[in-house]
């Protein structure tokens, strides 16, 4: 008797877009990373504020067929406590530079021409997508920016087209509080606002209060975030690395996300409309490079690291065994954060990418956050020498509570994921595909 072959079904992949912030001060580490390939991202974001010395990058990053994303640091120039800092290296920043752009220099005539300038030089140094000049809308001193933003994205569209930038894509950042985005209400009038707006992809700069979301704010994102696909567009977590992004990511809620390398990679708004104190403003200014233990998400200073390296088995649990992520040894982890950060990020968007669509719920709440669990148990347990804390002046006492409150949360984070999963895998991915690398025209055409 013949058996008949039921047709098999192929599991399905669904992309993800993985973007990679140069930053203000690491944009020539990341190139060099990405120079000697140990750096594979195909997304690349530029800030506008250090362009000028970025011309030969965007030209390899090109080269090399990557997508090149500028973003105008409007949200940033019009805020009382950054205009000051990195941002004001931007060609529209106000002359004075420590006053920020007012609304009025959004408005249709004004003398500066913000969006007029915008066009021109993503057109001159050759980008492939501008992030659409927004705001933060929850912005307290003026609660207007929303309807400037969206006649932005249109006017800037219109620039581009009328400087030769008709091949270049557009980008919208909505720049919220996690609460404004949850609220129904406001998610629909947001959707209104931005329906047959000229752009490719949504971009969420979420405000959360940092680091590693806790429970609540962990399903309250996982969920918001799910109700905005609703919208249709591929949804981008701005500023959004570590475990934050890994749960979005294999939950099917974004389509991608972006985060700098040792930076970047969360986003809080205290403050926003106020003078920057001191140790504010050398905060924005850099501050140190924080150095990522990706297997139970939670990142470091320097020296707190030194402090925790020398606790007996603290090696093998906190950095991974691969030489390629510290090619220069432990002794220069400082030097080699940026290193170690592009490898533990590629390794994990890497091992959700080729992880079928439909099993990536499931397949990280039970084995990737089983892992975070047990690490950060083992963290918790890490006895580093009091000698060494005292000579590189860091608090061990606070710096073991921090690591107690890690596991404690993190086993509670692994509940919340395995609630959530179940939730997906019955409803199915909601999440849009993102599109290839987009490039405004190909390095040939244009000379470089």
């Amino acid at each position: 008797m013949a058996v008949i072959a039921f047709p098999s079904q192929d599991a399905v992949f669904q992309p993800i877009g993985h973007f990679v912030r140069l930053g203000e001060k690491s944009y020539r580490k990341v190139a060099e990373l990405h120079a000697t390939g140990r750096l594979k991202a195909k997304r690349f974001v530029v800030d506008a504020s250090k362009i000028l010395y970025q011309r030969d990058i965007i030209k390899m990053l090109r080269e090399a067929g990557a997508e090149v994303v500028l973003d105008p640091r409007t949200a940033e120039l019009a805020s009382k406590k950054y205009c000051a800092g990195y941002a004001k290296g931007a060609p529209w920043a106000p002359e004075n530079q420590i006053e920020p752009l007012a609304p009025s220099a959004f408005a249709p005539g004004h003398f500066s021409d913000v969006y007029g300038q915008i066009a021109q030089c993503a057109v001159k140094y050759q980008v492939d997508v501008v992030l659409a000049p927004t705001h933060f809308i929850g912005d307290p001193d003026f609660d207007g920016w929303f309807g400037i933003d969206r006649d932005g994205c249109v006017r800037l569209r219109a620039a581009l087209d009328a400087v030769g930038g008709q091949a270049i894509a557009i980008d919208y950042p909505l720049i919220a509080k996690l609460s404004d985005l949850a609220d129904e209400t406001k998610r629909m009038e947001i959707m209104a606002g931005l329906a047959n707006l000229p752009f490719d992809n949504l971009w969420m700069r979420i405000a959360t209060s940092g680091g590693v979301a806790g429970p609540i704010t962990a399903r309250n994102l996982v969920r918001t975030l799910a109700a905005w696909h609703n919208f249709g567009k591929p949804i981008i977590a701005d500023y959004m690395g570590g475990l934050n992004a890994e749960a979005l990511l294999s939950l099917n809620v974004i389509s991608g996300h972006a985060h700098g390398l040792g930076e970047r990679s969360s986003f809080k708004v205290d403050g926003w409309n106020k003078e920057p104190k001191k140790h504010d403003e050398e905060k924005q200014r850099g501050g140190g490079v924080r150095i990522e233990v990706s297997s139970f998400g939670r990142s470091f200073t320097q020296k707190e690291m030194t402090v925790l390296l020398s606790a007996h088995g603290a090696k093998s649990l906190l950095l991974p065994a691969d030489k390629a992520a510290l090619p220069n040894g432990v002794s220069e982890i400082g030097s080699d954060a940026r290193t170690l950060s592009a490898y533990e990020a590629e390794r994990r968007f890497e091992a959700i990418a080729q992880t079928p669509t439909d099993k990536r719920p499931d397949v990280f709440a039970q084995s990737r956050m089983k892992e975070a669990v047990f690490d950060a148990g083992r963290a918790a347990r890490l006895n580093p020498k009091p000698e060494v804390a005292a000579e590189y002046e860091v608090d061990i006492v606070m710096l073991q509570k921090r690591l107690k409150e890690a596991a404690r949360q993190t086993g509670q984070l692994r509940s919340v994921y395995e609630d959530l999963a179940a939730e997906h895998l019955e409803r199915g991915s909601v999440v849009r595909a993102i599109n290839a690398p987009r490039q405004a025209t190909s390095p040939s055409a244009t000379g470089s």
